[in-house]
């Protein structure tokens, strides 16, 4: 069972760290955006393979993510609609069109947006890998690579990227390449919401990458600090949903997601005299 708990652990540190940046550039709803849009990717890449285990279906998952926030951002940028409006527009969408392909062409076929959003991390190291004679879990494999790929991205270029989240205008008069910034950046959310999907689920994914930054940011206003929260906040959220889940033997996935907010809510309600004060002053460069 301690490999669940490391699956858990390892998905909560990857989606926090891109969770904050998300937060920093308000653009948190994005996941749940990327959580239907890439059923459009899955049903193409499943229409040249015809073989459910393709890698290429994450590939087209991850390919169709991307695609979500260029015309997310493409729409935002126009200055006619705001970022949520612009999300609401988009992933409606692509989603819908997914869903008349299947139901025209794949009726026959196990090929539904429960295949991936609904994961069952209870079941997650059932598949098992072996890396250098040493069996482990395939998803925590996974989520271990990502999770390496996400913090070295934010340690080379944390530099460019917390000015460029904190003033794009000014990243971009000193020559930061923002829109390359933000590509890499909206291509490794999409990745690792696309492989964290089949193991914990969509729900959790989304909730991994929201209530951790957000109950950090109730006591910091530090960059720095904010990242460093977000992630210990994602353990111990991770730990207690987990162990809290096994006690009431319930849903693991949905008592990590409730534990989330059920922090989130006691640091907020306890940090309620500083948080007007968190709120007028913007987060510093630290």
């Amino acid at each position: 069972m301690i490999q669940i708990l490391l699956i858990l652990i390892v998905v909560a540190l990857a989606c926090s760290l891109l969770g904050s940046l998300l937060l920093m550039r308000s653009s948190l709803m994005v996941a749940d955006a990327i959580s239907h849009t890439i059923l459009l990717g899955i049903v193409i890449a499943f229409y040249f393979t015809e073989d459910l285990s393709s890698p290429y279906l994450i590939i087209g998952a991850t390919l169709f993510g991307v695609i979500t926030v260029i015309l997310i951002d493409l729409l935002t940028k126009t200055g006619r609609m705001q970022n949520d409006a612009a999300i609401g527009l988009v992933f409606p969408l692509l989603f819908s069109i997914a869903v008349i392909i299947i139901s025209k062409y794949y009726t026959n076929v196990h090929l539904d947006i429960d295949m991936v959003l609904l994961g069952q991390v209870e079941l997650a190291p059932l598949r098992q890998v072996e890396i250098f004679s040493i069996q482990m879990p395939q998803a925590f494999f996974i989520g271990l690579i990502i999770l390496f790929i996400n913090l070295a991205f934010i340690f080379i270029f944390y530099n460019p990227l917390k000015i460029r989240l904190f003033d794009e205008t000014f990243a971009r008069t000193i020559g930061i390449n923002v829109a390359a910034l933000d590509l890499v950046l909206m291509t490794l959310v999409s990745l690792t919401a696309v492989t964290s999907f089949e193991s914990v689920g969509s729900i959790l994914v989304i909730a991994l990458m929201a209530a951790p930054g957000m109950t950090a940011r109730c006591f910091t206003n530090k960059f720095s600090t904010l990242l460093i929260g977000s992630v210990l906040i994602a353990i111990l959220n991770s730990v207690l949903g987990y162990y809290i889940g096994i006690y009431l033997d319930t849903s693991i996935s949905s008592m990590v997601a409730v534990t989330g907010f059920g922090v989130f809510l006691l640091v907020f309600l306890g940090t309620n005299s500083i948080l007007p004060k968190l709120k007028q002053q913007k987060l510093v460069i630290k």
